[in-house]
């Protein structure tokens, strides 16, 4: 039942150096995968990857040094791995499908696996690595290994090179991406001494696998009655909302308008980037009194309303945007692994042409939808996703998605939006400091762009995850979004 978790892996070819392999041992069962991070297993298909890819940019290499090898960045991981015990473990399914899986030691654990190098054509420019970067969005992650891939890319103009990092979202969620980047590559502790040997846990069998599924959906389920109470009074709270708000804010099932936008039925994925400068963004957010993010998704707004009309795809409704804000409790110790976040659906007032109309819409309909989604409770989707398993949900999903994919079904949104920052941009490696940084997210089934914010340094990297059925021209979206942010600062601020 669960092989459809798996599929065809288009993976960069790996090196040929010799493998780094720990002693051969059995697995043990370490913690259960939450609902809401099993979720992004369901969704996959042949042509919906639940992977993330993001970028780096290095410093370039010193003069009289040899650039960086994929053994030193082998031997870099090797010496911090021991700070993120997640990346040493894959998942074990529960036979049958009847809870999620479970994280385990990988007992063939290898480096040389993860940890990759590909090169281009001597000298490449942005365009050339933007290209690469959209080669690795597409393939499948192996399920049978631990979630995540590096590869190392020189030839890159400038005496440059680049970090590709591919994560399953099911690993984690932008801020535990960022921590366990943070422990990989930030200053390293004095009193931080790697282990001389890692050695995996004992093993799980399948009936002990299966017995713990077991004793976890019946824990589970002994609260439904209260928890289905519950969601039926905080949904008739938001409804009595909704009918009594002077500002609309869209459901968050098919109120989008459907556009070009939606188009994602194959595999096929481009990648963009733009850049904005931080203090310009800042500058408008105080002269217009609203939060960084509303001035963000405005800038998207005015980027994707330009975007359209000079395509002659614009519809008269204003589209509809998914966003993912963080869930975690107050005073939470970082993370590497997990999903905590909440979405909210919101209206880009698209419809204005004026810029400074368009912000204070944005920043209206914000306003709105994250006062429903506190009614309707941050923890409610995810209390219910905890629940479903795997053998019920995962053919639930197909079924969603490929209504959505094919367009049988009203789309759910255009675009979706996530906005994540680096608090300490100080990350290096062999005294390269990452001098860019941009995350990236999967287009869901039925949106075919995602565009995800990173704060790195005095820069926002907004990072284009598209079907190019949906955006048939990633680099001129990249730089509408970039005039947007122009556009909006010169309206509130000033050239």
């Amino acid at each position: 039942m669960l092989d459809q978790f798996h599929g065809s892996y288009d993976l960069p070819p790996a090196t040929t150096d010799t493998p780094v392999r720990v002693p051969a041992m059995l697995c043990a069962m370490v913690s259960r995968l939450a609902g809401s991070d099993a979720g992004f297993l369901y969704i996959e298909s042949p042509d919906n990857t639940s992977t993330c890819v993001d970028l780096m940019i290095l410093a370039p290499t010193p003069e009289g040094q040899a650039p960086l090898t994929v053994h030193d960045l082998r031997q870099h991981l090797a010496a911090r791995l021991h700070r993120v015990p997640s990346l040493r473990r894959r998942l074990a399914m529960i036979p049958g499908g009847i809870d999620t899986p479970r994280w385990v030691d990988d007992d063939l654990f290898d480096l040389g696996y993860h940890v990759r190098s590909a090169s281009l054509d001597t000298p490449g420019d942005e365009a050339a690595l933007q290209e690469y970067v959209a080669t690795c969005l597409p393939g499948l992650i192996d399920l049978r290994h631990p979630l995540w891939q590096v590869i190392l890319v020189s030839g890159l103009a400038d005496r440059r090179q680049a970090l590709v990092w591919r994560f399953h979202h099911t690993l984690a969620d932008g801020a535990g991406l960022i921590t366990t980047l943070s422990r990989l590559l930030g200053p390293p502790s004095p009193n931080d001494h790697p282990p001389t040997n890692w050695t995996p846990s004992p093993p799980a069998s399948p009936w002990r696998l299966t017995a713990s599924g077991l004793r976890q959906q019946a824990r589970a389920w002994r609260g439904t009655i209260g928890l289905a109470s519950e969601t039926r009074r905080r949904f008739k709270e938001v409804d009595q909302r909704r009918a009594s708000s002077k500002v609309a804010v869209p459901r968050s099932m098919g109120d989008a308008p459907r556009t070009v936008l939606n188009r994602s039925a194959d595999a096929q994925r481009v990648f963009g980037l733009a850049q904005v400068d931080l203090a310009s963004l800042q500058a408008v957010r105080r002269a217009a009194g609203t939060t960084l993010s509303d001035v963000v998704l405005t800038v998207v707004a005015g980027g994707l309303r330009t975007h359209l009309i000079a395509n002659g795809d614009l519809p008269n409704e204003p589209l509809v945007v998914n966003v993912p804000v963080a869930n975690d409790e107050p005073g939470a110790r970082p993370r590497t692994t997990g999903n905590v976040f909440a979405n909210y659906f919101s209206y880009l007032a698209t419809n204005e042409s004026d810029p400074r109309a368009r912000l204070m819409m944005v920043a209206a309909a914000n306003a709105e939808a994250k006062a429903q989604l506190e009614i309707q409770g941050r923890h409610t989707l995810p209390a219910w996703l905890d629940r479903i398993p795997p053998l019920v949900a995962s053919r639930a999903s197909s079924f969603l998605n490929r209504r959505l994919a094919d367009g049988r079904a009203a789309p759910d949104f255009n675009v979706l939006v996530s906005n994540v920052r680096v608090t300490e941009p100080n990350w290096s490696i062999g005294g390269r400091a990452v001098e860019r940084f941009a995350m990236s997210g999967p287009v869901a089934p039925g949106a075919g762009l995602n565009i995800t914010v990173t704060g790195y340094g005095d820069r926002l990297h907004l990072a284009l995850v598209a079907n190019p059925a949906a955006v048939a021209d990633v680099g001129a979206l990249a730089s509408r979004l970039e005039a947007a942010a122009e556009e909006l600062r010169d309206t509130w601020v000033g050239s």
